[in-house]
């Protein structure tokens, strides 16, 4: 499962935004609104938590889930069916998709009700000490944000207004989750995760709606990001395809990789975060624990869809339509440690990996290289942990942070400020980030905190929300992102 990430179109998946609880409203009559029949919508929150597992629902008698009542209007669904793309024409592999003059005519349609988050959600920062700069990759509202480092949003305050926004079409932003800033030109680098498969680079005043002064191609679900000033690459983590692949700092548009760390030797499973300690030339890398046993296409069969898009690039992590059998698993969430030069199905020199130490969807991580010490935000956990940098096995946390007086939610970013000693957490939960000294432990207050909404602002936490259900038993709408 992938939180907040999903798989659909680029343009058309704006904000985190329900608005096809709309069309579905119209086709199936599912109601969102509660007791509202005068024609005016209303917005509801539905919590904030999220499905972390599942089980199967108590038998009931009756139908949970009403996909076309009586009321549903007969001539739209004949309508729609009719539209290429759709319905039982859908069946013939040559249908292009709907026309923009349909899709056009269906956003003209009013939604019964919407559920939409319209704050930025923080999900990756880096700290810039030598410009005195937080920025901040969003994925809510797909953007690169830059603030004073020393902002400190007032409690009565709504919000902080950032010093700087990239923002819009041109900037080939979508589900920014990573971003990295060159210590010596201030660029900055972004990482999108979902639907736009490109690493841009902007220029450090860059801001609006401007194009990148360059981008790389990179493969799907890319997540995290460290530079090897030293060695001038960039390291990226793979997610569907578990992979570290590493490139040129200076690669652009359809450059290949350099090499590519990828097997079932590496034990990397839903890799997420990635970090470098400069001191001892180890990169670590956190997973999430979801994990298919990879093979190769050696079976003389020609690579297919996006594989084959890629067999010119022979670094390129081997996709997943030729390297996934048909059975997965779950493990336990765990850091695997790897040579910085570490290429090709190569074992992890140690794996941090068992219930001590209280990982739970480990997302990002950090290295101070002075303390010999790795800062991880578990994002389920809402717990930042710490151990040693040479800690192996089922080794316990040396502290951690977490506790309402933290208010760490649902932590998807962090970053260690070498300069000024202190720990910065992106939490996608609160419309917040947070900084703490380096050291601090327990459920301690920040020293300061961003935030992009009010301190009550529900956060839905939607992100390409591409599959849903209504329980008209429970009265409760399931969303998958």
């Amino acid at each position: 499962m992938v939180p907040r990430r999903g798989r659909s179109s680029n343009s058309q998946r704006k904000v985190g935004l329900l608005a096809v609880l709309a069309f579905l409203a119209a086709t199936t009559g599912l109601v969102l609104s509660s007791g509202n029949h005068e024609g005016t919508a209303r917005t509801r929150t539905f919590g904030q938590e999220r499905l972390v597992s599942w089980e199967a629902l108590p038998e009931m008698d009756g139908e949970m889930c009403e996909w076309m009542p009586a009321s549903a209007s007969a001539n739209l669904v004949a309508a729609l069916q009719q539209q290429p793309g759709t319905g039982a024409a859908a069946t013939a592999p040559d249908r292009p998709r709907p026309s923009d003059a349909a899709r056009a005519e269906i956003a003209k349609r009013k939604p019964v009700s919407t559920l939409r988050d319209p704050h930025n959600a923080f999900s990756g920062l880096v700290v810039d000490p030598l410009r005195n700069e937080v920025v901040i990759a969003e994925e809510n509202n797909f953007s690169i944000l830059v603030y004073d480092r020393l902002e400190n949003t007032p409690p009565v305050a709504s919000m902080s207004e950032p010093k700087r926004m990239i923002q819009g079409e041109a900037t080939f932003l979508e589900f920014a989750c990573g971003v990295y800033v060159d210590p010596a030109n201030g660029d900055i680098y972004g990482i999108n995760n979902d639907t736009l498969n490109w690493m841009t680079v902007f220029d450090r005043n860059a801001k609006g709606n401007v194009a990148p002064s360059r981008k790389l191609a990179t493969p799907h679900t890319t997540f995290g990001i460290v530079a090897d000033e030293a060695e001038q690459e960039l390291l990226m983590t793979i997610q569907d395809d578990h992979a570290v692949v590493v490139f040129k700092k200076t690669a652009k548009d359809q450059d290949a990789p350099v090499r590519t760390l990828q097997g079932p030797k590496t034990l990397m499973a839903d890799p997420h975060g990635i970090a470098l300690d400069t001191k001892t030339g180890l990169i670590y890398v956190t997973n999430w624990g979801s994990n298919n046993e990879r093979t190769a296409n050696n079976t003389g069969k020609p690579y297919e869809g996006r594989a084959a898009r890629h067999a010119n690039k022979p670094n390129w992590p081997i996709p997943r339509e030729n390297n996934i059998p048909s059975s997965g698993k779950f493990q336990p969430p765990s850091i695997t440690v790897y040579p910085k030069g570490a290429r090709g199905d190569t074992a992890p020199l140690r794996v941090i990996q068992g219930p001590k130490t209280l990982m739970n969807w480990p997302t990002s991580i950090a290295v101070h290289p002075d303390r010999g010490e790795i800062f991880v935000a578990n994002d389920t956990g809402d717990i930042v942990t710490v151990y040693k940098a040479d800690a192996n096995g089922d080794a316990a946390p040396i502290r951690s942070l977490k506790g309402t007086r933290t208010m760490i939610k649902n932590p998807t970013g962090i970053a260690v400020d070498l300069k000024n000693n202190e720990l910065w957490v992106a939490n996608f939960g609160s419309h917040s980030a947070t900084v703490f000294p380096v050291d601090a432990s327990g459920d301690v207050a920040p020293k300061r905190l961003i935030r992009s909404g009010p301190a009550d602002a529900p956060s839905p936490m939607l992100g390409n929300p591409h599959t849903i259900a209504y329980d008209t038993k429970r009265d409760e709408i399931l969303v998958s992102n």
